[in-house]
């Protein structure tokens, strides 16, 4: 199993795949009922081409990616908005949160944006430190609190009500390769916010290997530079 490690606590490991880089176009040659015919690995990569550029997307969905995920949960909250996924989500009604949860590194501590309401500039706020110390800070008195709560035996489903959201979670992820390369094109955007582009690339990492063809493919259609 492929893992990469992501941010202090996370990772992502690619745990199984269904369909390899001819996929797409052995199912696509269906229509002239001539799947079966032999073709070289460079037809079918001119085959696969055309269909990315093109948005011939239903052989790409051929393809299925499962993956394990362990990520903060405000990262988790907007892997989330892609909804054509399946996902089995570790409980916290059923098990212990780990006193494990994300503080970011002194570069991180940037300011506001300045013309995107959402994000981040590069400038860093005017004392770094002091805000990571209070995000670990905070993190430890809620976790104190969640911990106290248990030992007083309260059911953990309203126990886990106060852990941050920078708590990591962990899933089981599966995805077709068309809505995968969707989901990429939008959270590689520089847009998109940093720790989501960490997990994201690492995604994309573990794929690559094994579907170098969609893969750049998608990239020069899509004109995503990495």
């Amino acid at each position: 199993m492929n893992e990469i490690t992501c941010l202090n606590h996370g990772f992502v490991a690619l745990v199984n795949t269904m369909g390899d880089d001819r996929t797409p176009a052995r199912t696509a040659r269906t229509s002239y009922r001539n799947a079966n015919q032999e073709r070289t690995e460079e037809q079918d990569a001119k085959l696969t081409d055309y269909l990315i550029r093109n948005h011939h997307n239903t052989p790409l969905e051929f393809i299925q990616l499962m993956f394990y995920v362990k990520l903060p949960i405000f990262v988790a909250r907007q892997f989330v908005r892609h909804r054509t996924c399946s996902i089995n989500e570790v409980s916290y009604r059923y098990v212990t949160a780990a006193r494990e949860f994300y503080v970011p590194e002194l570069e991180r501590m940037q300011c506001k944006s300045d013309n995107n309401k959402q994000g981040s500039n590069e400038a860093l706020v005017r004392n770094p430190e002091f805000c990571q110390a209070l995000i670990s800070k905070s993190c430890d008195i809620a976790f104190d609190s969640y911990e106290q709560l248990l030992e007083q035996g309260l059911a953990p489903e309203l126990a886990r009500t106060v852990l941050p959201c920078g708590t990591y979670t962990e899933w089981y992820w599966r995805q077709d390769m068309h809505n995968f390369l969707h989901m990429m094109q939008l959270r590689l955007d520089t847009h998109a916010q940093y720790e989501t582009r960490i997990y994201a690339r690492s995604m994309l990492d573990l794929v690559r290997p094994l579907y170098p063809t969609i893969v750049n493919s998608w990239q020069r259609a899509k004109g995503v530079n990495l």
